[in-house]
């Protein structure tokens, strides 16, 4: 790894860690995280069109379609299964900063980016899915608890 890309890593883990501290404190963590995952497409696009690339915008748009659609519907609509939704959308993306010189010339996008926003999106994603699964299992002994009490026992 080189130098600029072991510090992107670096400075990439330390933002993840310190967007879900943020997220947490203001209370935003049922919106904030899809909110956020809808716009990271538009961070490749802008990076294309200061390049004064605006077919490579486009087709980052093209293919960051799924994140903003994505967020967008786990934001308004709070399906049951948005937290895992939006968890795999930030992992994905975390691929996708990987394997994303592989798919477009866009020399806009500065050589640390990639490993430095698949860092964050690692962080994020992980904790999403974490979160998602540890408020299922509270909910799943919350509704066992529930269900044992008087009147509630089988019968010996």
């Amino acid at each position: 790894m080189f130098p600029a890309q072991l510090i992107g890593t670096i400075v990439g883990v330390t933002l993840g860690c310190a967007s879900i501290v943020l997220a947490r404190r203001v209370r935003g963590e049922s919106w904030l995280y899809s909110a956020s995952v809808i716009l990271l497409p538009l961070i490749y696009s802008g990076f294309a069109l200061a390049a004064g690339e605006g077919q490579v915008a486009l087709c980052e748009m093209l293919v960051g379609t799924p994140f903003i659609v994505g967020g967008v519907i786990c934001l308004v609509s709070r399906i049951p299964l948005s937290a895992l939704i939006v968890g795999a959308l930030w992992i994905f993306h975390a691929v996708f900063d990987l394997i994303h010189d592989a798919l477009f010339v866009n020399r806009g996008v500065p050589g640390w980016y990639p490993v430095f926003c698949a860092a964050i999106d690692l962080v994020v994603g992980a904790y999403i899915l974490w979160l998602a699964s540890w408020l299922q299992r509270a909910a799943f002994r919350l509704a066992s608890r529930a269900n044992v009490g008087p009147g509630t026992q089988s019968q010996r």
